[in-house]
C-alpha cells in the first residue's frame, strides 16, 4: 500500500460532517512545483513580460528566498508589472494555463485525498500564498469551492492597481485565514488535517 493510501483509509474511517477540516497548501502540495514559474514562463513565451520586468521579478523572488525581503514586499514588487492590466484577461490567462500546463501537475495522491475528504462531507479548502489566478482553476477541477489566498487589488474599472490586499496569505496570514474559515464553518481544528510541503506552514 502506498503511503497516501494509508491516509485515505484513515480519512474514510473518520466521522462524516463539516466539523472536520481538510486544508491544503497549493504549490508543492496539490501540484508538483510552483505555479508562479509556469505563469512567468508562459508570459515570456507570449512576449508579455519585458526583460526589465523579468529581471525585477527574479530579483524580488531571489531576495525573498534569501530572507532579504518579506513575502508581502515580494508580492508588491512582483505585482507591479500587472498594473493597468484587466483582471478578467488575467483570469482567462490563468484558466488557459491550467488547461495547457498546470492540470497535469496535480498529484494523483492529492486528488485522492481531496476526494476522500469531500466524500466524507468535510470542510475542504485550499489555503495558499499564491493568487486566485493560479489556484482557482485547480480548485474548480478538484471540486473545492473554498479558496483562501493572496488577493491583488483591482480598481473600479476592473484593472489591477499593482497593490496587494493585506494581509497576504502567508505565515501568520495563512493562520488567520484558517482560523476564520474554521470559525465560519464550525470546524474543530483538533480533529482536522492540514497538508503542506513546507516548514513555513508549521
Amino acid at each position: 500500500m502506498l503511503p497516501h493510501q494509508d491516509v485515505v483509509a484513515e480519512v474514510m474511517d473518520l466521522p462524516d460532517g463539516p466539523e472536520i477540516g481538510a486544508f491544503f497548501d497549493f504549490d508543492g502540495t496539490v501540484i508538483s512545483g510552483y505555479s508562479a514559474t509556469a505563469f512567468i514562463q508562459e508570459q515570456i513565451r507570449r512576449g508579455t513580460l519585458s526583460v526589465r520586468e523579468l529581471v525585477e521579478l527574479v530579483g524580488a523572488m531571489a531576495a525573498f528566498g534569501m530572507g532579504n525581503m518579506g513575502f508581502s514586499a515580494m508580492m508588491i514588487a512582483t505585482s507591479q508589472f500587472l498594473r493597468g492590466i484587466r483582471e478578467d484577461s488575467y483570469i482567462n490567462f490563468g484558466r488557459e494555463l491550467f488547461e495547457s500546463h498546470i492540470a497535469r501537475l496535480i498529484y494523483p495522491e492529492s486528488r485522492a485525498l481531496v476526494q476522500a475528504h469531500l466524500k466524507k462531507g468535510h470542510t475542504v479548502a485550499i489555503i495558499s500564498s499564491a493568487t486566485p489566478y493560479q489556484v482557482e482553476p485547480a480548485a474548480q477541477d478538484l471540486g473545492i469551492d473554498k479558496v483562501l489566498c493572496t488577493r491583488l487589488e483591482v480598481d473600479e474599472k476592473g484593472n489591477f492597481t499593482g497593490a496587494v490586499i493585506q494581509p497576504t496569505c502567508f505565515g501568520q496570514g495563512k493562520v488567520t485565514a484558517a482560523d476564520s474559515l474554521a470559525e465560519q464553518y464550525g470546524v474543530d481544528l483538533d480533529k482536522s488535517f492540514f497538508y503542506s510541503d513546507s516548514d513555513d506552514d508549521i
